[in-house]
């Protein structure tokens, strides 16, 4: 794991255990790794990864695109 992975590892974590507003109480943040990151690819992983965890997908996007690209997405119960 390089620098940069490091602290995006450590900033979502810093996010995800962060109070959170009434309205966020129930949700969490996963930023999953794609080989091509495009906004339907995005999706898809997003709506899987829930199905996994028995969640919703409150929304999701592509923060890096391309190759090696990266989604975030938030799941609420």
């Amino acid at each position: 794991m390089n620098a940069k992975h490091a602290t995006v590892c450590c900033l979502l974590l810093l996010l995800v255990l962060d109070a959170v507003p009434a309205s966020n109480a129930g949700c969490a943040y996963r930023a999953p790794y794609i080989p091509f990151c495009k906004e339907w690819l995005c999706k898809v992983e997003c709506w899987t990864e829930a199905k996994v965890y028995g969640a919703k997908v409150a929304e999701h996007k592509c923060m890096r695109g391309g190759i090696k690209g990266w989604c975030s997405c938030k799941f609420c119960q």
